[in-house]
């Protein structure tokens, strides 16, 4: 049975957000108990939190850490073009965080270009806000990120474009991929309720059917030769056929 709780501990336990015993995904709450107009205590209650929604800047930024791992290891090494992710990064928070995007933009160029220098990463800050800006798309990312279909797939990476597969011809491969896989699950299926491959069933009928004996010739000779059928509204059952050499 649930504990009640006298008003000072209830307006506690609500300043505080106790969480101990508490499940996660849960959050606690305190409810009056009454009866009538009388006040009996309140009782701490335990509701679900709802999850947060996908966020896109931060399922964007995700891909881009992930691309960097797969390049460069734990941070972007010095080069001529290091600088583009913080440039990518930068539009994607300008458009998410409008005025604090600096911010953040700082502190995650801090974790991958650490050898950046503070001017540097406000330079491309700067560029950034000169512009009016608006969300960069997929293929736009994917061009100034260089990301190759082949590396994009490897990665399963799935909010970046490719800079060689444009985003219509990419659509269209992913579905050939959904049929591949589809077909692939009946096949399966099919084998697991012992049905025959087409494969073992044309050989299956061809074993009882024995088209090489109405030439009077062996099915490897056949099977050279093209394997060619006799037509069955020309010939008798007992006839054999002569097939030049």
């Amino acid at each position: 049975m649930d504990r009640l709780v006298g008003a000072d501990e209830a307006a506690q336990l609500e300043k505080q957000g106790v969480k101990a015993d508490r499940p996660e995904g849960l959050a606690r709450d305190v409810s009056a108990i009454k009866v009538g107009d009388c006040l009996l205590g309140y009782k701490a209650v335990q509701r679900r939190t709802r999850a947060s929604r996908w966020n896109h800047f931060r399922g964007r930024m995700r891909e881009i850490e992930k691309l960097i791992r797969h390049r460069h290891g734990d941070i972007v090494p010095e080069a001529d073009d290091a600088l583009i992710y913080v440039e990518v990064i930068a539009g994607l928070a300008l458009v998410e965080f409008k005025e604090e995007f600096v911010e953040v933009v700082l502190g995650w160029a801090a974790r991958w270009v650490p050898w950046a220098g503070k001017a540097d990463i406000e330079d491309v800050i700067y560029e950034r806000t000169k512009m009016r800006f608006s969300d960069l798309s997929a293929d736009a990312l994917g061009h100034a990120l260089h990301l190759s279909y082949a590396e994009r797939s490897a990665l399963d990476i799935r909010t970046i474009g490719a800079f060689d597969v444009p985003k219509r011809k990419r659509a269209k491969l992913q579905k050939e991929k959904r049929r591949q896989r589809d077909r692939s699950r009946k096949e399966e299926q099919r084998r697991a309720a012992g049905a025959l491959s087409r494969v073992d069933y044309l050989a299956n009928a061809l074993s009882q059917a024995r088209p090489w004996e109405a030439f009077g010739i062996s099915r490897r000779t056949w099977e050279r030769r093209g394997k060619p059928m006799p037509d069955p509204a020309t010939i008798s059952d007992c006839d054999q056929i002569s097939l030049a050499a």
